[in-house]
């Protein structure tokens, strides 16, 4: 099989170096390109310094460089020079498999670990059947027996349902294959071709919602992904989005990751819907955050009616969260 994971660090080398580890180890056949978005804890050379342990000697390109397609490296370590967030940083990973020609492509998440040969498995099961866009594993939570995400189902308007979500590993493995058409950035495999065909991920936000967009964009064509249960990879929940709010100070970090999560929804829902018909879905589904965010504590009741008035008015002004809205809603620079 000829395919490329393309895994995205940021400071993360422990959790980065823990995936390849567990890549080799299980034998996946993938050839692996890291992007690192210009980590500042020597990300790159500790790296290389574990492929060198599994005797992989990997390529270093620089921001823009693009390997020829006789390029022999099993590993590519891509230095970005700076933090493009998760989805530029992954269509630049997308770029370099297709110049590698790799057939497929697979996204994962630094922070997760591989069982056995699971990335092998939900490739070949993509290449199996030209009626799926997309083949996901069984994710599992990292330190337990429970399943963390196996896709779900998405409607036109944003509503989604979690399969399995919860239960026992092993009731997702009686299940064999699930058919789904939302699921997690966390962890797919998608031809390299289609998903050049519609220029990788939505560059739209700087961190979250592409993997929600991409659901929409399929759901518009047609177009679903199936889940192979008995292929598992665990994850550390949430590791990626907590170390990125870690890294700037702010009076509330709960708080400002909330803002940022509905921000990002609500302006690709006004963007995808049209002002007139996101009116209405701002009446019907804004009651329910502002529920979720009271009952959860996230929020009192006082502090609801000035973060809606933020995120309506914001959400109305803007066509994306980029990094320096990113960074200004982290550092507490947003007035909500």
């Amino acid at each position: 099989m000829n395919y490329a994971v393309v895994i995205v660090n940021w400071n993360g080398a422990v959790d980065t170096i823990a995936c390849i580890d567990s890549i080799i180890i299980g034998k996946n056949s993938g050839r692996v390109i890291v992007i690192d978005n210009g980590s500042l804890d020597e990300s790159l050379s500790r790296i290389g310094d574990a492929l060198r342990a599994h005797g992989l000697t990997p390529r270093l390109l620089d921001a823009d460089e693009l390997p020829g397609p006789t390029e022999s490296a099993r590993a590519l370590l891509l230095a970005a020079g700076e933090n493009l967030g998760f989805a530029i940083g992954c269509n630049r990973g997308l770029r370099v498999a297709a110049a590698l020609e790799c057939e497929v492509v697979l996204f994962l998440n630094n922070d997760t670990v591989v069982d056995a040969d699971a990335l092998d498995r939900i490739v070949q099961r993509l290449l199996a059947d030209s009626a799926y866009f997309a083949c996901l594993p069984m994710l599992t939570e990292q330190d337990g027996d429970r399943i963390w995400n196996c896709g779900g189902r998405i409607s036109r308007l944003g509503l989604r349902r979690y399969y399995l979500a919860g239960r026992l590993r092993i009731e997702g493995e009686r299940r064999g294959e699930i058919r789904c058409s939302f699921f997690t950035g966390c962890c797919f495999a998608v031809r390299t071709v289609d998903f050049l065909a519609r220029d990788g991920f939505s560059e739209r936000f700087f961190f979250g919602e592409e993997d929600f967009e991409l659901a929409l964009w399929m759901k518009e064509r047609a177009l679903v992904a199936v889940c192979l249960t008995s292929a598992v990879v665990r994850h550390k929940v949430s590791v990626a989005f907590n170390f990125a709010a870690g890294k700037f100070p702010s009076s509330d970090a709960s708080r400002a990751k909330v803002f940022v999560y509905y921000l990002n929804r609500f302006i690709h829902m006004r963007l995808r819907l049209g002002t007139f018909r996101w009116w209405l879905w701002v009446i019907a589904y804004l009651p329910y955050v502002m529920w979720l965010l009271w009952r959860n504590e996230i929020l009192s009741i006082t502090a609801l009616p000035r973060f809606a008035r933020q995120l309506l008015f914001r959400a109305r002004v803007m066509d994306g969260v980029a990094r320096v809205d990113f960074e200004a809603v982290m550092g507490g620079n947003y007035d909500y």
